[in-house]
């Protein structure tokens, strides 16, 4: 702010030389200039707009496979028949699975049993077209139904969960996941193999019902 002075002494010296009286008032004084304490700003200054703040972190990282095949059913209404060979699991008409075994086997027991402790089955790699389509098939449960029925016969081992890979097998032999040198699974291509990875991560036990050289036919959970 320019700051202010009057030339008192000068203005004085002035009047005596010129024999004004101290007393006397000019005609044209007006009203005392007032002066503002407000400072403004220049006319050169702009008002500074914050830029809004952007994040660099990155997108998180999906918690289940996307997008999911999954199959919602009843667990309740979940029976087991069988017919030439195989136990058929259902929810009514909805066939959820189908488990190789001869007419005295446990084998739907089995399956019923799994299927009533969720509400929710879910694959990787269904309707693939290899030779062995069903060793390519993975499955895995969500949505528990809160009942937990004991499964005949458990067929179960534990791996480490911090421990896993995917693997290129080449050729048309497609990927696995591993737990060392310990393969968990096959899968029909990468995507699948890592979301099948990503499944895996999320425990360290792992249970199947049916055996590989039954037709193939092997069901995965995780207890």
């Amino acid at each position: 702010m320019r700051r202010l002075t009057l030339a008192a002494p000068l203005a004085i010296v002035f009047l005596l030389a010129t024999g004004a009286s101290c007393d006397s008032k000019s005609d044209n004084a007006g009203p005392a200039p007032e002066f503002s304490s407000v400072a403004t700003a220049s006319a050169g200054a702009t008002a500074s707009t914050p830029k809004p703040a952007t994040s660099s972190a990155p997108p998180a990282a999906p918690v289940w496979p996307t997008p999911e095949t999954c199959i919602t059913y009843n667990p309740g209404n979940v029976t087991s028949v069988y017919e030439a060979g195989f136990y058929m699991i259902r929810d009514g008409g909805k066939e959820l699975l189908r488990l190789a075994g001869g007419p005295g086997s446990n084998i739907g027991q089995q399956g019923v049993a799994l299927a009533k402790r969720y509400k929710k089955l879910c694959f990787l790699g269904r309707g693939n077209t290899r030779e062995e389509s069903n060793q390519y098939i993975f499955e895995y449960w969500r949505d528990s139904s809160g009942n937990n029925p004991s499964i005949p016969d458990e067929n179960c081992g534990n791996y480490d969960k911090n421990n896993l890979t995917v693997e290129n097998m080449g050729g048309n032999d497609g990927w696995r996941v591993l737990d060392h040198n310990n393969p968990l699974q096959l899968f029909n291509n990468e995507s699948d193999a890592r979301n099948g990875k990503l499944v895996l991560a999320k425990y360290s036990k792992i249970c199947r019902i049916g055996d590989p050289d039954d037709n193939g036919v092997v069901v995965t959970y995780f207890p």
